[in-house]
């Protein structure tokens, strides 16, 4: 019997970063202009999620969450509505930063992730010598787990992924490698690259029965709100914005339109199941056809800078 889909909503609240990542998946991506989501969107996502049964999770991130100029006020507000609070940061800010947000959620924090950028990091020992406080500071209750791009490696990169996961075993902290890869395709891995990423090319969901959009959702800084990460380009996955009478959710799992499942959170919220409906996914692909003008002119930045990700 197939486990209860875990329910999640991950709300994009800036796109504005600490770092500048030659292949960010968000900002660089997503938009141009790296805008922080306004009131009247954060007004709505609350309004969205008092609807909600708390035992949904919710993820605050970015960009990197805290240069939102009323984080501590959002992620305050879902604490006083008793949620659980994952998030997720890339440690380039002072411990102090990390004890207030410690103290400010306490039990309520479920996970706080940290992503090791390494072509971004300054300071290498400095963040290690961080790490090491976040780990000891942090609620005992609240998990984390280190994410690690593999992206470019060479010996020096190697030397500090092994710093990073002897921490990971000291303190008996999971660890993950993260593929960077584009559309269906992925970039050539070094020998350097296929000692971290083994078996990591993710299984092929066209077709599967996916509950992302009824269990789960992704909101955008500006209120638009979509399945999953990897449907969020596609029109027919759109769930509308959380500020117009547009934004619903749907009622029930509907077939994946999309070779493979590039982002593994329907995966581990256990949101694909694994009856087929070829016929419905080609008339959801059929749709998306439909709406190809619309997505190449609203959009244009956006493959342009995906081409661009391709052809480096």
């Amino acid at each position: 019997m197939q486990n209860k889909p875990k329910k999640f909503i991950d709300f994009i609240i800036t796109q504005k970063c600490t770092y500048n990542c030659e292949y960010c998946s968000q900002s660089k991506l997503q938009t141009k202009i790296k805008n922080n989501a306004d009131k009247k969107t954060v007004n709505a996502f609350f309004n969205l999620i008092k609807k909600l049964e708390n035992d949904w999770e919710i993820t605050i991130t970015g960009g990197e969450a805290i240069l939102h100029p009323d984080f501590y006020e959002i992620i305050s507000e879902i604490k006083k509505l008793n949620f659980k609070i994952n998030l997720i940061t890339n440690l380039s800010f002072d411990i102090k930063i990390y004890e207030k947000i410690f103290k400010l959620l306490s039990d309520n924090l479920n996970r706080y992730d940290i992503s090791f950028h390494l072509d971004e990091i300054e300071n290498f020992n400095t963040t290690i010598e961080k790490l090491e406080n976040f780990i000891k500071l942090k609620p005992k209750n609240t998990k984390t787990v280190f994410l690690i791009p593999i992206y470019k490696l060479d010996k020096i990169k190697e030397e500090k992924i092994n710093t990073i996961i002897n921490i990971a075993k000291k303190y008996n902290i999971n660890y993950d490698f993260q593929h960077i890869h584009y559309f269906d395709k992925y970039k050539n891995l070094s020998l350097l690259d296929k000692n971290y990423i083994k078996n990591k090319k993710p299984k092929k969901t066209f077709s599967t029965l996916c509950s992302a959009g009824k269990n789960s959702l992704v909101i955008y800084e500006d209120g638009e709100a979509y399945r999953c990460y990897s449907s969020r380009f596609l029109k027919s996955n759109s769930l509308g914005n959380i500020k117009n009478k547009n934004f619903k959710l749907i009622d029930k799992a509907i077939p994946c339109t999309l070779k493979y499942c590039t982002c593994p959170k329907p995966r581990l919220y256990q949101q694909i199941q694994s009856t087929k409906k070829p016929i419905n996914a080609y008339l959801y692909s059929i749709k998306n056809i439909f709406y190809l003008p619309y997505m190449i002119i609203k959009k244009r930045e956006i493959i342009i800078a995906k081409l661009k990700q391709m052809i480096n």
